[in-house]
C-alpha cells in the first residue's frame, strides 16, 4: 500500500506543474499568484470528496489538514472553475500508463494478453437548461424528464482498472466512443490486448479499425448480424472465414464512399465461434456467437468461453461506481465540476484497486479458514481509503502519514467476503437518485 501511495503523491505533486498549462487551458491568470489553496491541494479535495454540503466537504478536508478554514466555499469553487477537467483526465491516462509499466510483473494476464473490455451506461445529471440543452434528456415528451449524459469506459477485466472513459451527450453513439478506446488503448498499452464487446457494438468499420490497430478482439454477435457466416456453423463449432462483401451487402455504408470501397476490396480472415451455454433460470440451452481474430492456436475454444465469462466484470464497475463510490453526487451542476467529480471518482476507483492488489501480494488470505474462496471487500475498502487518503497523503508529520496507512492496511485486511460460485453480476440502476439542492450551487 505504502508504495500506491507514494507513487501517486509524487505523480500528482509533481504533474501541477508539468501539466499547469493544460490545468490553465489558456488562462494564463490562472494559478499565478501565491493563492489561498494551491491546484494540488484543489485536485486533492476532489478526491476526498464524500457526498456532503459544501461546507462540510471543505471544513473535512481543512481539518484532516490540520488547518483552519480561510476560504469561503464561493471562492473555493471559483478556484475549482479554473481547473481544467481534461487535464485530469490526460493526468490519469499518463499515471496509468506508468502503472502498466512499472508493475508488468504483478498486472494479470490472459495468456500474455491484458484482457479488456468496452461497455456504457448512462448517467443523471444535476437539472439545469446548460446540461438539458447539451446533454438532453431521457424523453423529451415527458415534463420533469431527468437530464442524462451517456458514459462509456474501457475496462481491463482482471486487474480490475478503468483504462478510459468517455463521457457525452444521452444520444452519443457507443460505437464511436468505442472507437476512441480503441484508439485509445493502442496509444497507452506496450503490451497485446484482447478487447471484447457486448451486442450492439459490431459493424465492420470497428472490425476493420481494430485489425488495422493490430488488435485482438471478441466480440458477441446478435444472431441477424453477418447470418451467411454464423449461419453454417453448428453448436459448438468453430471455423475461420474468408469474408467478402459486394455492393449490396455494404449499403450500410454508402455515406462513406471511401470505406465502402476498402470493404467491397478486402478480405477479412474471421473466425466465427459457436457457443452453448445453460440458461441456469430455465435450464435450458442456447447458442452465443461470437466473432473473433484469434486463431485456433492463439485461444482454444474454452480460452474464448473464459472470455466471454471475464468480461462480465465490467458489467460490475458502474455499480461501484454509481452506488458505492457515488459518481453522481455531483459537486455543482457547472460541466466543469461535473467533470471534474467524474474524473476523479475513476481514478479514485483504480486507486482502490490498486491498493487492494498490493494488500493481495503482501498479505494473502488464508483460504484454508474458509468454505468459500474469499476476497477482499471492495464497497468497504472504498469507505476506509476516503476516510484515511488526505491523512495518508498529506498528514503532518511523517509519524501521522504513516499511522494512516496502517490504519488503512489493517481495516483491508480484516474485511472479506465470499466468491460465490456460479453468480452472475447484474447491473443495477443508481438507487441514490435524490438530487440535493444545495450541492448545486455552482
Amino acid at each position: 500500500m505504502r508504495a500506491t501511495l507514494l507513487e501517486f503523491q509524487d505523480y500528482v505533486q509533481e504533474a501541477q506543474s508539468i501539466y499547469l498549462e493544460d490545468i490553465r487551458e489558456g488562462n494564463p491568470q490562472a494559478f499565478t499568484r501565491r493563492r489561498k489553496i494551491t491546484p494540488y491541494q484543489l485536485m486533492l479535495q476532489m478526491f476526498a470528496q464524500k457526498g456532503r454540503t459544501q461546507f462540510s466537504e471543505l471544513l473535512n478536508f481543512y481539518r484532516e489538514l490540520e488547518t483552519p478554514l480561510d476560504i469561503s466555499t464561493v471562492g473555493f469553487y471559483k478556484a475549482r472553475m479554473n481547473y481544467n477537467p481534461k487535464a485530469i483526465q490526460l493526468m490519469m491516462k499518463d499515471y496509468l500508463s506508468m502503472i502498466y509499466e512499472n508493475r508488468a510483473s504483478s498486472l494479470v494476464k490472459f495468456n500474455g494478453y491484458i484482457l479488456t473490455a468496452i461497455d456504457g451506461s448512462t448517467l443523471t445529471l444535476p437539472s439545469s437548461s446548460e446540461n438539458m440543452e447539451k446533454y438532453g434528456v431521457t424523453n423529451d415528451a415527458l415534463e420533469n424528464s431527468p437530464v442524462m449524459a451517456r458514459v462509456s469506459v474501457l475496462y481491463d477485466c482482471i486487474n480490475k482498472l478503468v483504462i478510459d472513459t468517455c463521457v457525452g451527450a444521452y444520444a452519443s453513439s457507443e460505437r464511436t466512443f468505442a472507437a476512441k478506446h480503441i484508439d485509445e488503448l493502442k496509444e497507452m498499452m506496450r503490451y497485446p490486448t484482447i478487447t471484447t464487446f457486448d451486442r450492439g457494438y459490431f459493424s465492420m468499420r470497428l472490425v476493420d479499425q481494430l485489425i488495422e490497430n493490430k488488435q485482438k478482439f471478441v466480440l458477441r454477435m446478435d444472431k441477424r448480424n453477418l447470418k451467411r457466416y454464423s449461419q453454417q456453423l453448428s453448436s459448438g463449432e468453430d471455423q475461420m472465414f474468408d469474408m467478402t462483401f459486394d455492393r449490396k451487402q455494404t449499403n450500410y455504408y454508402r455515406k462513406d464512399q471511401r470505406f465502402r470501397t476498402k470493404l467491397m476490396n478486402t478480405s477479412y480472415r474471421l473466425r466465427f465461434v459457436k457457443i452453448p451455454i445453460l440458461r441456469k433460470d430455465t435450464n435450458e440451452w442456447y447458442n452465443e456467437v461470437l466473432l473473433t481474430n484469434l486463431t485456433q492456436e492463439e485461444c482454444s475454444l474454452e480460452g474464448l468461453r473464459e472470455i466471454y465469462r471475464l468480461r462480465w466484470e465490467i458489467e460490475t464497475v458502474y455499480n461501484v461506481l454509481k452506488n458505492r463510490m457515488k459518481l453522481e453526487e455531483f459537486s455543482g451542476f457547472r460541466e466543469r465540476l461535473i467533470f471534474q467529480d467524474i474524473y476523479c471518482c475513476v481514478w479514485l476507483y483504480n486507486l482502490t484497486m490498486l491498493h487492494i492488489m498490493e494488500v493481495n501480494e503482501s498479505k494473502a488470505i488464508p483460504q484454508e479458514r474458509y468454505k468459500y474462496e474469499m476476497k477482499r471487500n471492495i464497497s468497504i475498502s472504498i469507505g476506509i481509503i476516503k476516510t484515511y487518503f488526505i491523512q495518508s497523503i498529506m498528514g503532518e508529520t511523517y509519524e501521522k502519514r504513516e499511522e494512516s496507512i496502517i490504519q488503512m492496511e489493517n481495516l483491508l485486511t480484516a474485511y472479506l467476503v465470499p466468491i460465490r460460485p456460479d453468480r452472475k453480476a447484474r447491473r443495477q440502476e443508481s438507487k441514490n437518485k435524490s438530487r440535493r439542492s444545495y450541492r448545486y450551487t455552482y
